[in-house]
């Protein structure tokens, strides 16, 4: 698939939105725009359109504008949706993850009144003094997919997880044409996702760093497969199982980390390892793949740290090649990068799309993904433990303006249930809410 260079975004909202909540049962499942100026977050709110000299519409969408190019420097992304009190437009009413709204700021082109459920922790003495007050903002200002898509807020003080909002339709320009998607992001955690290797993905939620679980196996393997690439088909060179490594098989069990038989000089070739490493997320294969590379973790995992800035991945803090350690932390949109560059590998693709594994004691087990070969998802890799919560990235192929395109999505910190249930079942609602297979 030719990868498709998206120039430009805009975004336009539905006349009516509603925002809701959804009850989401947990399952049991395995293992575990526009150039310039920066974007400034608004909350969660009625939005009074006077963009473009349009009548007046209210939308119940969390938004973003763009400054003014000569404001300089604006505040980056939030902490979530439903937190911003209305006329939220200095330092003193909100401050988004990169620190307060300048004071020289240029003012935006609308007017806000907060919805139902805004800024729950407001004090009375701010409410008191915002009821019945709208603030007008002057200036110019251009609604931008980047942010109004990532569904972003930020105050001083954390609401707490939000109601989801109601989908915001989004016009992606391509190579082909102008794409239009209407993402129905998770309404907690943190979630991204790119047309065609896009190189900045569509994000909702917070930009913090989380941790990654197993989902930090997709740069182990990108990594082996940079320093030793692997053919369609091939099975690689062959490896020895260590002593070393063998011998911590009983502490990894008692700390109840996922891993696949082995025993001291099993010969694994790279197809199995990679297998190992992708199906049944098995740290043991993490860290032999570590020594057969780099001779050890700390070299190896430096080479991960490496290849990550090198992808533009600027939130990502690899410490492990398991990803069991809670110090491995990434966002869900460095992710998508990463698996965007990962899908352009044939070794990778041939790879992360298999169905099962079959271990040295001829058990064979099922991927953790269970969306595979299902709703057109091609490839992917679940992680899941207690401080990461549930993850997922994925790669889908959806038909979209009647052509077909790659998806590639990511949902994190999903903290529900004790599995990657939650992930898979947002990945699932987020991928069937931008096209069919």
């Amino acid at each position: 698939m030719k990868p498709h260079d998206i120039a430009a975004t805009q975004a336009t909202a539905p006349k009516t939105t509603k925002a809701g909540a959804d009850a989401l049962n947990d399952s049991r499942a395995h293992h575990a725009g526009v150039s310039g100026p920066a974007r400034v977050p608004v909350a969660a709110g009625r939005i009074t359109d006077h963009v473009a000299g349009s009548a007046p519409t209210s939308v119940p969408v969390t938004a973003a504008f763009v400054f003014d190019p000569a404001a300089g420097p604006a505040a980056a992304t939030g902490r979530g949706p439903g937190s911003v009190p209305a006329a939220a437009t200095t330092a003193d009413d909100c401050v988004a993850a990169a620190g307060p709204i300048p004071a020289d700021a240029t003012p935006l082109s609308a007017t806000f009144a907060p919805a139902a459920g805004a800024g729950r922790r407001t004090s009375a003495k701010r409410r008191a003094a915002l009821a019945g007050r709208r603030r007008s903002l002057r200036g110019p200002a251009t609604l931008v997919v980047g942010a109004l898509i990532a569904l972003v807020a930020g105050c001083a003080d954390d609401a707490g997880p939000a109601t989801r909002t109601a989908p915001v339709t989004a016009t992606v320009s391509a190579t082909d044409g102008d794409l239009t998607l209407q993402p129905d992001w998770p309404k907690d955690g943190q979630a991204a996702l790119s047309v065609d290797g896009a190189r900045t993905p569509l994000t909702s939620g917070t930009a913090k760093p989380t941790p990654t679980a197993s989902v930090a196996k997709v740069m182990t393997a990108y990594v082996f497969l940079k320093a030793k690439p692997l053919a369609a088909g091939s099975s690689g060179p062959s490896f020895t199982i260590s002593a070393e490594e063998a011998a911590r098989s009983a502490d990894r069990l008692r700390r109840s980390e996922s891993m696949t038989p082995i025993t001291a000089g099993e010969t694994f070739t790279q197809r199995r390892a990679l297998e190992a490493l992708m199906v049944v997320s098995a740290n043991n294969i993490a860290h032999e793949i570590a020594r057969w590379v780099d001779g050890g973790d700390a070299a190896f995992v430096a080479r991960m740290n490496r290849t990550a800035r090198e992808l533009g991945m600027t939130n990502t803090t690899y410490t492990d090649p398991s990803g069991f350690d809670p110090a491995t932390v990434s966002t869900a949109a460095d992710q998508v990068k990463l698996f965007g560059a990962a899908m352009r590998d044939p070794g990778f693709v041939s790879i992360a799309g298999v169905p099962s594994y079959t271990d040295s004691a001829r058990a064979t087990k099922p991927n953790g993904n269970s969306l595979l070969g299902r709703d057109g998802v091609v490839a992917g890799k679940t992680g899941f433990t207690t401080p990461a919560g549930a993850n997922l990235v994925f790669a889908a192929e959806r038909q979209l303006n009647g052509r077909k395109h790659l998806i590639i999505g990511a949902v994190m910190s999903q903290h529900r249930g004790k599995t990657a249930a939650a992930a898979i079942s947002e990945s699932e609602k987020l991928l069937t809410s931008v096209g069919k297979p």
